[in-house]
């Protein structure tokens, strides 16, 4: 792999323009999906409390474009990079997009996360790098995959 084709991993968050209506989401989703394989790019998409968290991998170049193309949709603002940074291999390869509703309670006792979360965080508004990585974990050690490990999980969380 030469070095413009290095595999880089990129999470960021961001605020929804508006509350998202499950309509809404399942059309991100199936944009993202689309566009995604054929980018060929992996990772994960969460919603909570009106905010993303979202890991993108794939190639430099191509996760790089598409990070700035989503700094500029006007579904969302208030987008802050968490992590760039190389990667030896994908952590989401078999994940394509799917949908599943967990509660707030089920993602701090899966994660770890529950400081964060008691402290009235809007979404993951305010996230450090430190606790993106350990969200991140979650889903690479597989805390999250309830159903077909072939399939990404999207998120939604309520409260």
């Amino acid at each position: 792999m030469s070095e413009t084709n290095q595999l880089i991993l990129l999470a960021y968050t961001s605020v929804a323009a508006h509350h998202m209506t499950h309509d809404e989401l399942l059309s991100l989703l199936n944009s993202a999906r689309t566009c995604n394989q054929r980018q060929g790019i992996t990772g994960m998409l969460l919603y909570m409390d009106d905010c993303f968290f979202q890991v993108l991998e794939g190639e430099e170049q191509l996760v790089d474009a598409l990070y700035e193309k989503i700094c500029l949709d006007e579904r969302n603002h208030h987008v802050v990079k968490l992590i760039r940074e190389p990667i030896a291999e994908r952590s989401f390869t078999e994940w394509t997009m799917s949908y599943e509703h967990v509660t707030r309670q089920e993602m701090a006792s899966f994660t770890g996360l529950t400081d964060y979360l008691d402290q009235n965080h809007p979404g993951f508004n305010g996230m450090a790098a430190g606790r993106a990585r350990q969200l991140i974990e979650s889903f690479k050690d597989g805390q999250w995959h309830r159903h077909d490990l072939t399939q990404q999980k999207f998120i939604h969380i309520g409260t």
